[in-house]
């Protein structure tokens, strides 16, 4: 029975998944055929982090308080954060052993730090768990951006002690945040929307899954494919992001974490491809763009590969 078990979940787990690639081809199409273009994907981008996401975010904290979900939640904010950070230290070694340039070294040790959370993590959660796991996502989110704007901002600017003092204010208003301040007072207060108004919330907070992934499609569409293996030194990279850091994650917090779901979610967030804001970031900040958008280009194909893997052995 458990084994019959296990294979529908894996089963309904690659069914979800090919359901956001089937938003992904969309949007992949969508960008070579130009209905999609950079103006449109930036816009739709400003939609997802400021308005559709931090709706998905607020609806999913609107559960019957509990203790034991209270402590859990706080609980993997503080897991995920140390996850982040294991990258940094696997990024370190990594470009000590392939002797790395300094422009590749900062890349790397981003796309180690920082998996892809919010574009694929939210959507694939959402897809295989709903709101019981949504809620796991947005603490590894708030942990995702306490640290993107600190500790990333210095990992391609060194003296960045002033940017970092000055993002501070960004980081505590970043529209998810805000979402998720507000989501924790309704979630402990048990205060509701009337029943109208948070459907709408929620049926806005919806269109985060085919947005997320239709963004996904067209920033893929935008690189070659000769391009994206021309440089086999971003392999190991890749390898640490989607294999390496989710399962050291897994068979370390497996021996702490009782709660199968809790569990599960912080091994698939691990286990997101190299963030967007890699790109972002590099080119912000005068960085090695090219390899930053190799990374990400390449570990969001190949994660439809490797998700599946971490999925199978979460389920044994």
């Amino acid at each position: 029975m458990q084994a019959i078990t296990e294979n529908y979940m894996f089963i309904s787990f690659v069914g979800s998944l090919t359901t956001l690639v089937v938003c992904m081809v969309a949007g992949y199409i969508g960008r070579k055929v130009g209905v999609l273009s950079d103006t449109i994907n930036a816009g739709m981008s400003t939609l997802l982090v400021k308005i559709t996401l931090p709706c998905m975010v607020f609806v999913s904290m609107m559960r019957p308080f509990s203790a034991t979900l209270l402590l859990e939640s706080l609980a993997t904010l503080v897991i995920s954060a140390i996850v982040y950070l294991s990258g940094y230290v696997f990024g370190l070694l990594l470009a000590r052993l392939m002797g790395a340039a300094e422009d590749e070294k900062r890349v790397w040790q981003f796309a180690l730090v920082f998996a892809n959370v919010g574009y694929m993590g939210f959507p694939i959660i959402q897809a295989i768990y709903g709101a019981e796991g949504l809620i796991y996502t947005t603490m590894a989110n708030v942990a995702f951006n306490m640290l993107a704007f600190s500790l990333g901002i210095y990992l391609f600017k060194r003296n960045a002690s002033a940017d970092i003092k000055t993002n501070l204010r960004t980081i505590l208003l970043n529209p998810a945040l805000v979402a998720t301040y507000l989501g924790f007072i309704f979630f402990i207060t048990g205060i509701r929307l009337p029943e109208n108004v948070q459907d709408g919330v929620s049926l806005i907070g919806g269109m985060t899954v085919p947005l997320s992934m239709l963004l996904v499609g067209a920033i893929l569409a935008k690189s070659k494919p000769a391009d994206l293996v021309s440089d086999p030194r971003v392999l190991p990279v890749i390898f640490l992001r989607l294999l390496g850091i989710p399962l050291v994650t897994f068979f370390i917090l497996r021996l702490f974490i009782p709660n199968p779901i809790m569990l599960e979610v912080i091994v698939i967030l691990a286990a997101m491809p190299v963030a967007a804001l890699t790109v972002i970031f590099a080119e912000q900040y005068k960085g090695n763009t090219a390899v930053a958008s190799k990374l990400v280009a390449l570990s969001s194909i190949l994660c439809l590969l490797t998700i599946p893997i971490i999925s199978l052995l979460l389920q044994n």
